[in-house]
């Protein structure tokens, strides 16, 4: 016979549940069978818990929620989605890391925890090698050199000269001290002698805000923030980190055609499981998501239309690879850069 639960264990399963189905809720794919026991059977047969360690609203959600639309049908569950946020995204990778190696608990992660903490010597309670079995990259979100329409330079080489000219006066926003924007910007100003002033804000959002409102000059974004300011003339795009032309700026060369080399960056959005999940699963969830991440109508219909890059060219074998050469990246980056300006 099972043993009563106390009131306290009561109310703390009764609280879990309906964080689950606030998250259900959230991502639109409640199942009728919800929270009644699953049947014996091949994975899945319940829904997959997504945890992102954001909170709800972000560029996460862009991705993931119309790959989960797509998924369904394949794997016959929906992906429920989670949030965790907290400690610098690391809390929901912590979450993911300790949870159940059962396949009905992933992460959607981007270069933060797995590649920019790490770079940074953060003290982390995860191995981002040993810990997690890579999925899938499921998006790539190269960024551009932006600028008030009124800012003296239109073209990378005005830029250098400009800032040159002009020591210490020419400020740009991040998202906050050891953000990738702000180690991409330092970057950049240390390869070519650069005397900038560095403006930290609470969030990318706000430092978006402070460009429009010309507290400072420049920054680096993604597309999907400042796209219609450039398009109504308002900011002006200078030059791209990607490795090729974005379809949406086929104008805006990139910073190697404008005679920067190797200053290729941008965010990416994985998926990953609990290191000691079984391989059929993590090979069954790589191959389906793969099968729609690169296809030309997730393509055309999610990555373009919101900013992000055309389909990943990161097949799941190379997942990993990727992930090494990445924090491989960032590392030589920020060892490079004057501690003291990696300093909040």
């Amino acid at each position: 016979m099972n043993s009563p639960q106390s009131p306290a264990a009561r109310a703390a399963a009764s609280s879990s549940r309906r964080r689950l189905l606030g998250g259900a809720l959230a991502a639109g794919a409640l199942p009728a069978a919800w929270g009644q026991a699953s049947p014996p059977g091949a994975w899945p047969n319940r829904p997959i818990r997504v945890v992102i360690p954001v909170p709800a609203g972000s560029a996460f959600d862009t991705v993931i929620r119309p790959l989960g639309q797509r998924l369904q049908p394949v794997l016959g569950q929906p992906f429920v989605i989670d949030n965790k946020p907290g400690a610098s995204l690391t809390m929901g990778t912590v979450n993911v890391a300790q949870s159940p190696p059962d396949g009905y608990s992933i992460l959607l992660a981007n270069d933060t925890p797995f590649s920019i903490l790490p770079a940074l010597g953060t003290p982390l309670q995860y191995d981002p090698d040993r810990d997690f079995a890579p999925l899938g990259v499921i998006a790539q979100a190269s960024l551009m050199l932006i600028a008030g329409a009124a800012f003296p330079a239109s073209t990378v080489a005005e830029f250098i000269a400009y800032v040159k000219a002009n020591p210490g006066k020419v400020t740009y926003g991040t998202g906050g001290v050891g953000s990738q924007h702000h180690i991409a910007m330092e970057t950049l100003a240390v390869r070519h002698g650069l005397d900038m002033l560095h403006v930290p804000y609470q969030g990318i959002g706000p430092a978006f805000t402070g460009l429009l409102g010309g507290n400072t000059h420049v920054m680096l974004a993604a597309i999907a923030l400042p796209a219609q300011h450039i398009k109504s003339g308002r900011l002006k795009a200078i030059a791209w980190t990607g490795a090729r032309r974005h379809p949406n700026l086929p104008d805006l060369p990139t910073f190697a055609e404008a005679g920067v080399p190797d200053f290729v960056c941008g965010a990416w959005f994985g998926l990953f499981a609990p290191a000691a999940t079984p391989a059929e699963i993590t090979k069954k969830l790589s191959a389906s998501i793969w099968n729609v991440v690169s296809s030309k109508e997730y393509t055309d219909n999610v990555l373009l239309t919101a900013g992000f890059d055309p389909n990943p060219s990161t097949p799941p074998e190379q997942f990993g690879p990727f992930l090494r050469e990445d924090r491989r990246k960032w590392r030589d980056w920020v060892q490079r850069i004057d501690p003291k300006k990696l300093r909040a």
